[in-house]
């Protein structure tokens, strides 16, 4: 049986392939079969639009009845867009990109039935001052949680 993280971040992914460009989105993850990618991103990825998925730490505390545990999972998001223009452009340009990421993850906040809630922190910074030009860059962090088992794995 595949483990509850896998599940999760393909939930995760699943969502992300809402932002189409349409509708409330600016921006469109799903021009390629690569624009959703697992892992953190590589000095070579230069694919853009991109959005980079990966498991973070799991903590888990006691939970609400002996024998469960409340798991939490932090999933590492990093999204990047081709952006022309000033570094105010740029910066503009990020923002509305986490702004598609965080209305994709919050349309299904259990994400499918597959955790109780997520949290999405993130910023959204130009690409300049990360020494990667002409490129708008959002990233997040995604904390969802669930109860589990005693047992159950992760």
């Amino acid at each position: 049986m595949a483990s509850k993280a896998r599940a999760i971040l393909g939930a995760v992914r699943t969502a992300l392939a809402a932002v189409n460009g349409t509708g409330v989105y600016v921006h469109n993850l799903t021009g390629s079969a690569d624009c959703i990618k697992g892992g953190r991103p590589l000095d070579t990825d230069f694919h853009y639009p991109a959005c980079w998925v990966a498991a973070g730490p799991l903590t888990s505390t006691h939970g609400p009845q002996l024998g469960r545990y409340r798991r939490e999972l932090v999933i590492d998001l990093q999204a990047r867009a081709a952006a022309p223009g000033t570094p105010d452009d740029r910066g503009l340009i990020a923002a509305d990109l986490l702004n598609d990421i965080t209305i994709a993850l919050e349309q299904d906040r259990t994400l499918g039935g597959t955790v109780l809630d997520i949290i999405v922190e993130g910023m959204s910074i130009d690409g300049d001052e990360a020494g990667i030009p002409g490129v708008a860059i959002a990233m997040a962090v995604v904390k969802v949680y669930w109860h589990a088992n005693s047992g159950a794995g992760v």
